[in-house]
């Protein structure tokens, strides 16, 4: 009778500890998932972040461009022309 509770305790305990490791390992994997997930959410915040400095500053480089010209334009006409 003392070898078969012995048995049986031996049985619970295994029980308990294979149903605590499964756990712990999903806890780990769901945990890693999240992890990757929050990581891909913020990298492409930051990429819409970049994309729209990008698109900043060529906006202002191709209006720079275009002052610059004026601004070449009337230079060319006050100084640069034949009657003066």
């Amino acid at each position: 009778m003392e070898i078969t509770i012995i048995i049986s305790i031996v049985s619970i305990t295994i029980a308990i500890a294979t149903f605590v490791l499964n756990r712990k390992d999903k806890a780990v994997k769901d945990a890693k998932e999240t992890n990757l997930e929050l990581i891909n959410y913020r990298l492409n915040e930051l990429d819409k972040n970049v994309q729209k400095i990008l698109d900043k500053i060529e906006s202002s480089e191709s209006e720079t461009k275009k002052i610059i010209d004026e601004e070449m334009q009337k230079h060319i006409a006050i100084y640069h022309t034949k009657g003066n």
